[in-house]
């Protein structure tokens, strides 16, 4: 019964349960009914007599005898005139009566009713009115006729109800188990239907939520997973980039220390080229102090809160005026007091790395605006070669001292803070500018990409 399937166990409970019910009413029928019988016979026999009693009144003795054995002979209740003197507690009967009555019986249950009838003369004639037949053997010889086919019928019928009772009742599970199976499969289609209010309508709406809320988890971690992907893709790329180019300033300095070591060739002249290995070792320190920068990046995204993003740009702003204007380069802060979700020291290295890769590459004489427009900090910069930029590669690694076309790992870094904050950002290309968008907070929201 255990490793029973639920439709068979149901109906299997249902029909024992029905088939109990059945079997013990045909008991109680089976005890009740003779008695009931011989209330009914007794009723019957009563009102019979009451009728013919009415119909021999007034008429002469004759023909009420004659009246009388003609019911008799028709009918199984026995009619005939009482004669004899009746003593207390004692009834006589017609010697004819007597004979159709089995006296042996166990179960004798005759049933004799009195009437006295006026006769035409003003006397009173008694006549006894008796059952002939053993009516309580007939009422079980009766109802063991019925009793089984009642038996049968009803334990038919009990099967058919159980059977579509077991059936109504597993049809929802049966739903519920194939629609879930469906949803284990990750069918995004496998919804079940709601067709009542009761219990297994709010059992299949709390699934329907379920599954809902599995599938968005998904999605969600699915957009994670690719960002890790992505991140651990640039992350490589970075690492294998500054190997190779943080080997070839190295070299290059091990070369002019060996031939200044020497006195070889142009290198006799130390003082010059100290300078110039002075310069090669400020930018490998540069580089490698960008480097470490990075990996300590890697612990942000846990620390947002809400900051006014011109708090952060002012102290920014101070370390780059010198630069700036050494190049003759104007600096326009036009910021109020928008906000931005973010960690404190991520926004400063952020906005520290866009606006050094902004003086840098400004033209001398150039400007830098910097403001808001439609929900978005912008920092734009003037450059005339504006349009032959690769807005797409200057996200990637590429530094290498002595180059010029070099952008090192600034944007590089801005890139992947802002993704670890999943907030939006873009490089616009102008025709004699470049403008470098981040997405602020917008009516004390975060901001999702």
């Amino acid at each position: 019964m255990r490793n029973l399937k639920i439709f068979p166990k149901m109906f299997i409970h249902t029909f024992a349960i029905l088939g109990v019910l059945i079997v013990v009413v045909h008991l109680m029928v089976f005890m009740m009914f003779p008695k009931v019988y011989l209330e009914n016979r007794k009723n019957e026999i009563t009102a019979k007599a009451n009728e013919v009693s009415a119909s021999l009144y007034g008429k002469d003795k004759n023909s009420v005898e004659q009246y009388l054995k003609f019911y008799s002979d028709s009918s199984e209740i026995k009619a005939f005139i009482n004669s004899g003197s009746v003593s207390e507690g004692e009834l006589k009967i017609g010697e004819e009566a007597g004979k159709s009555v089995d006296k042996s019986s166990s179960d004798n249950s005759l049933i004799i009713e009195t009437r006295k009838i006026k006769l035409a003369d003003g006397s009173d004639l008694a006549v006894n009115f008796v059952s002939s037949a053993d009516m309580r053997q007939d009422a079980k010889g009766l109802i063991l006729k019925l009793l089984p086919i009642s038996l049968a019928a009803s334990l038919a019928i009990s099967a058919l109800i159980s059977l579509v009772f077991a059936r109504l009742l597993t049809r929802n599970v049966r739903e519920i188990k194939d629609v879930t199976t469906r949803m284990m499969d990750l069918d995004r289609n496998a919804l079940l239907p709601i067709e009542s209010s009761d219990e297994i309508g709010e059992l299949k709406a709390q699934i329907n939520d379920l599954y809902a809320a599995l599938l968005e988890l998904i999605d969600d971690l699915e957009i994670k997973n690719e960002e890790i992907i992505k991140l651990e893709k640039l992350k490589y790329d970075f690492f294998r980039g500054a190997s190779h180019e943080l080997k070839t300033p190295l070299a290059s300095l091990k070369i002019i220390l060996e031939n200044m070591k020497y006195n070889i060739g142009k290198y006799k002249n130390r003082d010059e080229y100290i300078i110039s290995c002075i310069e090669i070792v400020d930018g490998l320190a540069q580089n490698i102090s960008q480097i470490l920068s990075v990996s300590s990046l890697e612990h942000l995204g846990d620390d947002e809160e809400e900051l006014i993003v011109n708090e952060t740009l002012q102290e920014v702003i101070k370390k780059y005026e010198l630069i700036a204007a050494q190049r003759d380069i104007s600096i326009n802060n036009n910021l109020g007091d928008e906000k931005i979700y973010i960690g404190k020291r991520a926004l400063k290295v952020v906005l520290s790395n866009v606006i050094s890769n902004a003086v840098k590459y400004s033209d001398e004489g150039g400007s830098i605006y910097i403001g808001s427009d439609g929900g978005w900090l912008y920092i734009e910069n003037t450059y005339d070669d504006a349009g032959s930029l690769d807005s797409d590669r200057l996200f990637e690694v590429n530094f290498n001292i002595g180059k010029d076309n070099s952008n090192g790992l600034g944007l590089y870094i801005v890139r992947n803070i802002l993704l670890s904050y999943r907030i939006d950002h873009k490089l616009e290309r102008c025709e004699k500018s470049v403008r470098f968008r981040i997405k602020l907070l917008k009516e004390g929201k975060k901001t999702v990409m």
